[in-house]
């Protein structure tokens, strides 16, 4: 896992009386209050004791995960897929904070296969989700209806199908300085390392806005089966920047033969770099598509470094929808622009 040095601001510990379904562990700080600000943290080191937190999480709360390896349950509950959830939501002034007790030492959250459930699944609103690995589920992290999330210095592998999906609406989310490796493991065709919303198919179960979302200074790949992200027809304005690319173990399934298929408007895909590795199935570093009518439109691709292999890979193909395109460069030279596009 790649370790990233990060300023974590001092959390003072704060609350005034909280109810919970059960206690999460012994190792509350004592709670306080501070310029009307809540803020109270936990030390867990149990599957039980982090479940607990999570799940009755309240705005201001601060998780911190000893190292360890920790293997969850599948719910009986509404959350009957997932190892991990919660749908409890912090405030923009007080994030629900969950990350590990020691960056250096991060915690393991996994699922006991990869056949089925969610490693971990949110359904609220402003959280931070920090210095975590997250490994052997279906999927790794899922987000419905969820927003204004950030997740940051993650691990995510050894995932059945795809590796962080932002589903159901969740906009305004960030995923930064993480790695995601070796997803689809199960179903090569579903083994996206980030999706961003929904295929028209599913629009009558989920709400396909999934919009404002951000992907940024990630390494995805290697062993990532489909694209490296993959950008659904009724998500808007996605921004993917300063992201790495590995295109080692793309398989082409399900026509995933790009680093990244932009099916949405107004995607901003800037300064990230791409390695074909030799992967043939790897057929353009950048594809768009229009599924349904009115989707696929004005996705930029510009300042993005690519190395292709060989000529014949184009930089950005868009047999349908459309791209505007600039000062992206590859190597060897060869193809650059394909389809629908605009050079500005």
């Amino acid at each position: 896992m790649r370790r990233h040095h990060l300023f974590l601001v001092g959390l003072s510990v704060a609350v005034i009386g909280c109810s919970r379904d059960a206690p999460v562990s012994p190792n509350v700080q004592t709670p306080v209050e501070e310029g009307g600000a809540r803020r109270v943290t936990y030390t867990v080191g149990t599957v039980t004791a982090l479940q607990n937190a999570i799940k009755n999480a309240l705005p201001g709360d601060v998780i911190l995960v000893q190292p360890g390896t920790y293997t969850g349950v599948k719910s009986t509950s509404g959350y009957s897929n997932a190892y991990f959830f919660s749908g409890k939501s912090g405030t923009s002034t007080a994030k629900i904070i969950l990350k590990s007790q020691d960056p250096a030492n991060p915690a393991i959250l996994q699922g006991s296969t990869t056949a089925s459930g969610y490693v971990f699944y949110l359904t609220g609103d402003n959280w931070e989700v920090r210095d975590l690995i997250f490994r052997t589920a279906s999927k790794g992290i899922m987000l419905d209806n969820a927003n204004w999330n950030l997740l940051t210095n993650l691990e995510v592998s050894n995932i059945g199908e795809e590796g962080v999906h932002f589903r159901d609406g969740s906009s305004n989310n960030v995923i930064e300085n993480s790695n995601v490796h070796h997803t689809g493991v199960v179903t090569d065709d579903y083994g996206e390392a980030i999706y961003v919303g929904s295929d028209n198919g599913k629009w009558a179960t989920y709400v396909k806005e999934t919009d404002d979302n951000i992907v940024r200074n990630n390494i995805l790949g290697p062993d990532v089966t489909a694209e490296h992200v993959d950008i659904k027809e009724g998500a808007s304005r996605t921004i993917l920047e300063y992201n790495t690319f590995h295109g080692s173990g793309i398989t082409g399934a399900n026509s995933a033969d790009s680093f990244v298929d932009a099916k949405g408007n107004n995607s901003i895909i800037r300064y990230n770099t791409g390695y074909r590795e030799g992967d043939a199935n790897v057929v353009d570093a950048f594809q768009v598509h229009a599924p349904v009518s009115g989707w696929g439109l004005n996705n930029d691709f510009h300042h993005n470094t690519v190395t292709l292999d060989t000529a014949t890979p184009y930089v950005v193909n868009a047999p349908t929808g459309t791209a505007i395109v600039s000062a992206n460069t590859r190597s060897p030279s060869g193809n650059m622009y394909k389809g629908h596009y605009t050079v500005y």
